[in-house]
């Protein structure tokens, strides 16, 4: 890390491993991914790393959140969803009953929850599919629920609970996000937040 990035920016890691069969790491079907990781020690720093990275959109991404109940999915989501210059960014809300939100900014993002899907048919139901092929960034929750929809290229995000500076674990405020893409596209937007976090 360079010397001049911010003090909590060193808890950002970024290693991208060479691809070789067998390395044991987070994989789509076959495909190794790259992964980037980030410690946030609030709910605002985790909105801040997902606004930024909503600044980096360019429409037709598709983001998938997987993580345990109030492991900050939707807290991601919002930011992201600031990031793309939504004014109306606050009322981003878990879509779990309704199954989907559209929110529009810079560029429109569809906001899907897969947690009480019965099936992923369900969400092609919805037009998930025909949504792939518009400018529209889809940011799917609860995504391990309906994997074999999501394309090669889309983003994983795992949130996890992590250890606060105390070193409790729980349900604290802190949080790792780990960043996986089998599209390497994503190593310069993921990049990009390594030394603009919290500015």
């Amino acid at each position: 890390m360079g010397a001049d990035c911010p003090a909590d920016c060193q808890q950002l890691k970024l290693f991208f491993p060479r691809l070789s069969p067998g390395r044991a790491d987070v994989e789509t079907g076959t495909r190794q991914m790259q992964s980037v990781e980030r410690l946030t020690r609030s709910a605002k720093e985790t909105f801040e790393v997902a606004r930024q990275l909503g600044g980096e959109l360019a429409g037709g991404e598709v983001l998938a959140l997987v993580g345990d109940l109030g492991a900050g999915k939707t807290t991601f989501t919002r930011g992201l969803v600031c990031g793309t210059g939504c004014e109306e960014y606050m009322r981003v809300n878990s879509p779990t009953y309704v199954l989907e939100q559209v929110y529009q900014g810079r560029i429109p993002v569809r906001h899907y929850d897969a947690y009480r899907l019965d099936s992923p048919y369900e969400l092609e139901d919805l037009g998930f599919q025909e949504a792939l092929s518009t400018e529209a960034v889809l940011v799917v929750e609860w995504a391990d629920r309906v994997q074999s929809l999501l394309p090669a290229d889309s983003l994983l995000l795992e949130l996890s609970f992590a250890r606060s500076d105390e070193g409790e674990e729980g349900p604290g405020n802190a949080r790792l996000l780990r960043f996986s893409s089998a599209d390497g596209s994503w190593e310069r937007r993921l990049a990009g937040l390594r030394c603009r976090a919290d500015n």
